[in-house]
């Protein structure tokens, strides 16, 4: 392993980028440091906050209208108006948190990692609030961001349920817990390396109790405790949701990518017609997505000694639309970004603050129609906290990758069944019958792609009223985005399984020689070219079916069959083979779905076609106001 330290991500509230949000949450060797400009900017949003508490008392001494400030004189939700005596004001700040901790998860067990947010998603979260707090407009103090940046990075997880939020007025339930540690509330777990964040470890690593170790592991004598407004700040932003949304927008970006790869090796063993993939047939349609996805078939079948071979006039759709389906899906991932990124640098509290920038605009335009008793001109009450944007994108973006899935599943069951896959043996097997070969395989995708259709409907177009009917619309922005989250999960192991069946039948169409013009042969039978590796032996048909295959499979045949794909397909075939045989007889095939799987996860085999390209596959770029 590497000792050199990770370079270190600067926050300033304006300028964090998607990928080093992801840095940050997936390993935390990777420091973070405040930028002293955005500091001064939170020293002079706290000056703020204690001007407000002194007008309040000075006011309450003269007998003067008091200045009612959400969530610093007054109570939250329902008691919006309800005035706090000053000698409570720091009380109800930690009041928030330990009200609002009342998340649940899946069951009961209170160790069990599937009832808490994943690491990655709690440290974006907290990065995500820290960044927040550095646009200065929060009216939080200096030391409570120093301590934020030491919970990133000291590698601070608390134990964060997942269930609770409805996000509006923000992600309350989960980053109540997530800072409910600072009160000595709750349970943690210290993360170290990238590896300390997978379930396995997870699962067995050592809770800590806030109340006896959070100080120590902090490097304080005693814990910081909030103040004026800070319980309401810690609280009261869409973060967890906008953590969600950006995790899975970085791995919906290189699963659009892996799809392609994915898409253009199934071509191959098809030996697929090419015509679709004109540039001149996508720029006729003038969508960006669409003109990417092609443009990367191409480079990735170039050099192919197997595409075009086929006598048909055109493919079926999911082989022939690729360029369509994948292209609408890599739109919607352009426009989840523009929302993960600005969201990223977003001020999400309420009220917000702005000081030295002169009196807010309802002052200017209306303040002779304001009562008397409303004496305020400091604060903003507003709703940035809302997650509408978030949730409508989290959706957008889950149906859209779930398209990924739908198509993969549907060349899958192509590949494996010998009316369509063009003179390769039913479910890519020897002796079948005896063999089931890859059958249940694509049982698995198909159940996947039928869970992502129910996870696809979407959340944000429901709201439960709240608060005694304050909170009277409400986004569900952390349902959609948990529900992303899972389907991204399926849509891997999706591509995982057309990986593995589009490699296997490549090693058929290749291995052995099968004419995809020839007329399907009889089960059992042996009627194919001769094979790159002709065994002796006076054998069945079947069993010399068998022997062939088995032989061309080898480790050593991999080069060779490699050589007669495009110069990024190849890459990928070698990537599935390096973790996953071919399957010459039944096996369990869990380990496998789960090695290639894994390639996907940790962009192995991503990295390895871009490598071949030399020129890598198209990024998406996000949306912005004058179009890409």
């Amino acid at each position: 392993m590497s000792t050199t330290p990770a370079a270190p991500v600067v926050l300033d509230g304006a300028t964090l980028s998607l990928a080093d949000l992801v840095r940050v949450a997936r390993d935390p060797r990777v420091p973070v440091t405040c930028a002293p400009a955005a500091l001064a900017a939170v020293a002079r949003g706290w000056r703020e906050i204690t001007q407000i508490v002194a007008e309040y008392n000075a006011a309450l001494a003269a007998g003067r209208p008091l200045p009612r400030v959400y969530g610093v004189t007054t109570g939250f939700g329902e008691f919006k108006n309800t005035r706090i005596e000053p000698d409570h004001f720091e009380a109800m700040q930690r009041n928030i948190l330990l009200s609002h901790s009342v998340g649940v998860g899946d069951n009961a067990d209170p160790n069990d990692p599937a009832n808490y947010f994943p690491p990655d998603v709690v440290r974006a979260a907290l990065a995500l609030r820290l960044n927040a707090f550095l646009k200065g407009h929060s009216g939080v103090r200096p030391e409570l961001v120093e301590c934020l940046a030491r919970m990133l990075n000291r590698g601070i997880v608390p134990l964060v349920p997942t269930r609770g939020s409805l996000g509006a007025s923000g992600d309350l339930c989960p980053l109540a817990h997530l800072f409910v540690v600072l009160l000595g509330e709750g349970r943690y777990y210290v993360v170290r390396e990238p590896a300390d964040l997978g379930y396995h470890t997870y699962a067995g690593r050592t809770l800590r109790s806030a109340a006896e170790h959070l100080a120590a592991d902090l490097g304080y004598e005693r814990l910081p405790q909030p103040s004026f407004k800070e319980g309401l700040a810690l609280t009261n932003g869409a973060n967890f949701s906008a953590a969600l949304l950006a995790l899975a927008t970085y791995d919906a970006e290189r699963l659009a990518n892996t799809a392609d790869a994915t898409a253009a090796l199934s071509l191959e063993a098809l030996c697929g017609r090419t015509r679709a993939l004109d540039a001149r047939v996508h720029a006729a349609r003038n969508l960006d997505g669409q003109q990417d996805s092609a443009a990367n078939l191409r480079a990735l079948i170039a050099d192919s000694r197997l595409v075009d071979v086929a006598d048909d006039v055109q493919d079926a759709y999911s082989v022939r639309c690729t360029p369509q389906v994948h292209g609408a899906t890599r739109d919607a991932i352009a426009y989840a970004r523009m929302v993960a990124e600005r969201e990223c640098n977003a001020a999400t509290d309420n009220p917000l603050f702005f000081p030295g920038t002169g009196d807010p605009w309802d002052v200017q335009t209306f303040l002779s129609n304001r009562p008397e008793s409303f004496a305020d001109r400091h604060a903003y009450s507003a709703g940035n906290f809302h997650g509408q944007p978030l949730a409508l994108a989290a959706d957008f973006l889950t149906i859209a990758v779930a398209e990924l899935a739908d198509i993969s599943e549907r060349r899958t069951q192509m590949l494996l069944d010998a009316r369509h896959n063009r003179n390769l043996p039913s479910n890519l097997i020897t002796k079948s019958g005896l063999n089931s070969g890859y059958m249940i395989a694509q049982y698995t995708a198909a159940s996947l792609v039928s869970e992502n259709k129910v996870l696809a409907h979407p959340a944000s177009v429901d709201s439960i009223p709240s608060s005694s009917n304050t909170e009277d619309h409400v986004s569900m922005s952390t349902i959609a985005a948990r529900k992303l989250r899972t389907v991204i999960g399926h849509v891997q192991a999706a591509l995982a399984i057309e990986l593995l069946v589009a490699a296997q039948a490549i090693d058929w169409r290749v291995g052995m020689r099968r004419d995809p013009n020839a007329a399907r042969a009889p089960a059992g039978s042996a009627a194919v070219a001769a094979p790159l590796a002709t065994p002796p032996g006076s054998l069945s048909l079947s069993d010399e079916e068998r022997a062939a295959f088995e032989q061309v499979t080898q480790p050593a045949q991999r080069v060779a069959i490699a050589e007669r794909l495009g110069r990024g397909t190849r890459a990928a075939y070698l990537a599935v083979r390096t973790v996953a045989p071919a399957m010459v007889a039944d096996r369990v095939l869990e380990p496998d779905i789960r090695a290639v799987r894994h390639a996907i996860e940790n962009e192995s085999l991503l990295r390895a076609v871009n490598a071949a390209l030399g020129t890598p596959l198209r990024a998406i770029p996000p949306l912005t106001r004058g179009g890409h």
